[in-house]
């Protein structure tokens, strides 16, 4: 197994390179950068962003070993790094928030109260 201290190096490149450029140029217009960002900006961007994921992912299998990744395992990598852990733990909060109100919302229920005052709308 690799030594999990060591850095792994710049992971190979796989051909998706401008995956994301729509994506980074409105990041980058959304933190303050101008509208349309050169296009050699938003490339290197995409290429710091897809490296450090990658090496969260490699990190977090590392940790994880045999068993399959979790979010635990993020965590436990960004547990000196309390900004970005807190960002991690504010996303998963809201995640869990728009469950319960996607169940609170339940369409088909609607569908079906809709119908049925429907029909007693047209027998009275």
């Amino acid at each position: 197994m690799a030594d999990p201290n060591k850095p792994r190096g710049r992971p190979p490149k796989t051909g998706n390179k401008g995956l994301f450029t729509k994506d980074i140029r409105l990041l980058m217009y959304g933190f303050g950068d101008e509208p349309n960002p050169a296009p050699d900006s938003i490339n290197v961007m995409e290429e710091l962003v897809v490296d450090y994921i990658t090496e969260m992912c490699h990190k977090a299998t590392d940790i994880a070993k045999e068993r399959k990744v979790n979010v635990e395992d993020f965590k436990f990598i960004l547990r000196n790094d309390p900004k970005k852990l807190a960002r991690v733990e504010e996303l998963l909060h809201m995640e869990q928030e728009i469950k319960r109100a996607r169940q609170n919302f339940d369409v088909k229920e609607i569908d079906e109260q809709a119908a049925r005052r429907l029909e007693a709308h047209e027998n009275q």
